[in-house]
């Protein structure tokens, strides 16, 4: 039984190590992607600096617009801040 346990422990272990492992890699190329991607320049850090382009007059468009903006959100509402 105690055999069993040490086992179990060792592979607990084990899996904690390569979890750790793998995470530090996918970071690493999160990094490293954004450092040498193709664009290569700073992410908008607010929404206060993505240009804001004007909005077609064609209701048509406007609806497809919106429709696009709530399938980029899942589909689901914002919540009310207060």
């Amino acid at each position: 039984m105690e055999q069993a346990w040490m086992i179990m422990g060792e592979t607990y272990l084990l899996t904690i190590v390569i979890s750790l492992f793998v995470a530090f890699l996918i970071h690493m190329m999160t990094l490293l992607i954004r450092r040498f991607g193709t664009a290569a320049k700073p992410l908008p850090v607010s929404a206060e600096q993505v240009e804001i382009s004007a909005q077609p007059d064609d209701p048509d468009e406007l609806a497809a617009l919106a429709i696009a903006i709530a399938a980029m959100q899942g589909g689901q509402p914002q919540k009310d801040p207060r």
